[in-house]
């Protein structure tokens, strides 16, 4: 079975407000075995509306629509599924009666306005609202179940969850997503990796997405029960971790910095941090993990040559000879660091982040990242692509990256 969820309003459409019912509708959609196949968004406009909502229904199993349910002149969704269903909207006398009663329990006179809220179409059924005064509706356009639900993100839930939920006929199975998180490679080289499992006709399928820097793979499976849906996504994940191998930086809600902070933890080793040209972005994705200080000491922002020299020890002559964006600042930075805060290991970093700064032979995005350890200091070069956010970003990550290899034991990449 599948579904189209359809969000009505301009607000939506000019960015002025994030549409998160359409993210909790296809979760618990999910969790019914429904697949949503798309997500519309649809202005305060009753023909668009109602072409949206029969163009759905003619699509696909199940449309499910929020908002524009209100009494005010710009909602007009009520009166598009009448022009979709081919019909008239009609006043309900419990509806009326419902909200008549919903102002009257709060001391409230009903305005005129609100009347509008107690209009169905006719051969539709109204849906219960006990945490707000709009009903839903229950309707059928070209054969398939339209549900029309409150934007208000409070009452949709708690319609979709007493009302609408309990209609729907449980399918045949379940869908469960997973995420692998990579970094190293881009979407096109860890795509050419895993290209047969990324086939559309595939169960469970991979997808790829590109967000904070690093390449995001979805795996939806979809199976009889959830044993055999959460024994696919292991399989699966086994095959990614088997062709990707230390390009695996963790899985679900795991990010760089935890996956950086678990083995760190499973060694008994500490970490400091010198930056400039991050400005302590570094610092705050590390401390964003609960339990950080287990392993965390602090770290040092050196913007000016002057905070280096005075705070990381770092000689005037290395500045002088190859300046502040360097390899051997960056190494005598972290160095510098390590000792300060007496760490296991200590991530020193230098670099341009633009958009001006640059020259030919430094130019915007050279990124210096020093990581100081037992074994000794190693420097990695980097001139990343992007605005001035991005390179931050990405020099942090690159920063953690090259540490939590180090602690693998691995190649940098």
């Amino acid at each position: 079975m599948n579904a189209v969820i359809i969000s009505v309003g301009d607000e939506l459409i000019s960015g002025q407000t994030v549409d998160t019912n359409s993210a909790y509708l296809a979760r618990r959609l999910a969790g019914m075995g429904i697949v949503t196949s798309a997500h519309q968004t649809v202005g305060d406009d009753r023909p668009a509306i109602a072409a949206a909502i029969k163009s759905a229904a003619e699509a696909v199993d199940l449309v499910v629509v929020t908002g524009g349910l209100g009494p005010t002149a710009d909602d007009l969704t009520r009166q598009a599924v009448a022009d979709a269903m081919g019909t008239a909207l009609a006043t309900n006398a419990q509806c009326l009666a419902e909200i008549e009663e919903f102002f009257h329990r709060r001391g409230r006179t009903m305005v005129p306005a609100n009347r509008i809220q107690a209009m169905i179409p006719l051969g539709a059924e109204p849906l219960a609202n006990k945490v707000g005064t709009a009903p839903g509706i229950a309707a059928r356009v070209a054969g398939k179940p339209v549900f029309v639900l409150p934007g208000v993100p409070a009452e949709m839930e708690w319609m979709f969850d007493a009302t609408v939920a309990p209609r729907l006929d449980r399918h045949a199975g379940v869908v469960l997503y997973h995420t692998v998180h990579t970094f190293g490679q881009g979407e096109s080289d860890i795509a050419s990796a895993i290209v047969d499992l990324m086939d559309r006709g595939r169960n469970p399928i991979v997808g790829t997405t590109v967000s904070g820097g690093m390449v995001t793979l979805r795996i939806i499976s979809r199976s009889a029960g959830p044993q055999e849906a959460r024994r696919a996504i292991r399989d699966t994940v086994d095959q990614l971790r088997r062709r990707l191998g230390a390009m695996v930086v963790g899985e679900g809600e795991e990010t760089m910095a935890s996956a950086v902070g678990l083995l760190l933890r499973q060694r008994k080793q500490t970490l400091a941090v010198t930056e400039s040209c991050t400005g302590g972005m570094i610092g705050e994705m590390i401390t964003a993990t609960a339990g950080s200080s287990d392993y965390f000491l602090g770290g040092v922002i050196a913007y000016a040559n002057q905070a280096k020299t005075q705070l990381l020890s770092v000689p005037h002559s290395v500045l002088e000879t190859h300046g502040a964006v360097s390899e051997p600042t960056a190494i005598a930075a972290a160095e510098g660091c390590r000792k300060l805060l007496a760490s296991d290991w200590a991530i020193g970093i230098t670099g341009i982040a633009g958009p001006s700064g640059g020259s030919e032979s430094k130019p915007v995005g050279l990124v210096h990242i020093a990581l100081a350890g037992p074994q000794g200091t190693k420097a990695y070069r980097h001139v990343l692509p992007g605005n001035r956010a991005t390179v931050r970003l990405r020099a942090s990550l690159s920063a953690m990256n090259h540490l939590r290899l180090a602690l693998l034991g691995e190649p940098a990449h």
